[in-house]
């Protein structure tokens, strides 16, 4: 995985492919297998570009722009997500489901394929219309990827290490699930059209101004409700000054309930907040027993949720085109920053973000909310690859 190929080109260059993705096209290609090939194509993600203009006023018709292939002529062009070109203020990378379908192909005027123009992983199908019969038989052969089918997708040329390289990281629960590369500011986060859908549907997020305030609440972690951050903080606190005492709910709930009348609230409020603490120890309880959690541990903060998710947003952000490169890179930065300050493992990180999850989403179900965090939460500790296995949390500390 990332290790350089020799020669791609014959001509002493060396070539690292970006993903795995790129090196499967690369060896069935070198071998000629060109079903095996295409059967890669059929089984991961897919891009080709459109106007942005007629994408963003909803036309019933958009066009793929073609590119001219080897011959001259006209064709359809597809790119694999590690080969995604640099960001085109006119056009926009949207999600392409192969083989295309007939209307795809204007008619009689397009026939040929290009695949990763440019790149030593790419070809040329002149007749990939005609194709079309075959492939569909190939794709039948090819493990359907699920809504929740999470991985881990590592870009070898983008940032492996480092300030950007950390926070990028500290988004890997999302990117994990969503099945994105996690260590990329890219021109794209999943797709154009679905990432503005995200922004607009889960956020309410619609223009650039939308977007800074968001990502700013999310920096300063005010998007998650603060009564969990403050019970979370009294019983730190507490355990800072009695040793042992987080494994006893009901010094907790004094400690917590004496503070709360010192600020004014009433017995109503106090109960809530009595209850809210009954609720945490009940997800402590399921996390040291699905290893979240270590047997003697606890969540200190559930900022790490907010944290984790700037990431993310601030990515989708950027496939929207409401924020540039260097804008994002400093929000992700800044995220990991922040989260070092509050945490000092990966694993109490990753303890925080799921709990302020599952008490924002989860009602105590255990269901998707909380499984689509522990899945990646386990992938992001045990896989070798995992940028959690490879970058220090404390970044100055050695690997």
């Amino acid at each position: 995985m990332g290790m350089p190929i020799n020669n791609p080109s014959g001509q002493g260059a060396t070539w690292v492919p970006p993903t795995d993705v790129e090196r499967a096209l690369f060896e069935a290609k070198s071998r000629g297998d060109w079903d095996a090939y295409v059967s890669v194509l059929l089984g991961v993600d897919t891009f080709s570009y459109k106007p942005k203009d007629r994408v963003d006023n909803r036309k019933l018709v958009v066009n793929w722009l073609p590119e001219q292939g080897p011959e001259g002529k006209e064709c359809l062009v597809v790119y694999t997500r590690g080969e995604l070109p640099q960001r085109r203020h006119d056009a926009v990378a949207c999600e392409v489901s192969l083989p295309f379908p007939p209307e795809e192909w204007w008619g009689g005027e397009l026939q040929g394929m290009l695949v990763n123009p440019g790149s030593p992983s790419g070809t040329y199908f002149p007749d990939a219309k005609r194709k079309r019969r075959h492939w569909k038989s190939l794709k039948k052969s090819v493990p359907k990827r699920g809504h929740d089918a999470d991985q881990l997708l590592t870009k070898y040329t983008g940032p492996l290490h480092g300030p950007l390289a950390h926070g990028l990281a500290c988004g890997g629960h999302l990117a994990v699930h969503n099945g994105v590369i996690w260590n990329e500011v890219g021109d794209v986060y999943s797709h154009y059209e679905g990432d503005v859908e995200t922004l607009r549907e889960s956020w309410g997020v619609t223009d650039r101004s939308g977007w800074q305030t968001q990502v700013t609440a999310l920096l300063e972690g005010r998007n998650s409700p603060v009564e969990p951050e403050f019970l979370l903080q009294v019983r730190d606190d507490l355990s800072r000054q009695y040793p042992g005492s987080h494994r006893d709910p009901s010094m907790w709930q004094q400690a917590a309930a004496g503070v709360l009348t010192q600020k004014g609230m009433g017995p109503p409020g106090i109960d809530a907040m009595m209850q809210l603490i009954a609720r945490i120890v009940r997800y402590e309880d399921r996390f040291r027993a699905d290893g979240i959690l270590p047997p003697d541990g606890y969540v200190s903060s559930a900022l790490g949720y907010d944290f984790g998710r700037a990431v993310n947003f601030a990515r989708w952000g950027l496939s929207a085109r409401f924020a540039e490169p260097y804008e994002v890179e400093q929000v992700v930065a800044k995220a990991g920053e922040l989260t070092r300050q509050v945490y000092g493992t990966w694993e109490s990180f990753s303890a925080g973000y799921i709990l302020g999850r599952v008490l924002r989403f989860d009602e105590e179900a255990f269901g998707h909310m909380y499984e689509s965090a522990l899945t990646p939460h386990r992938i992001l500790t045990q896989d070798p690859g995992s940028p959690w296995r490879n970058i220090p949390f404390a970044l100055d500390a050695p690997r």
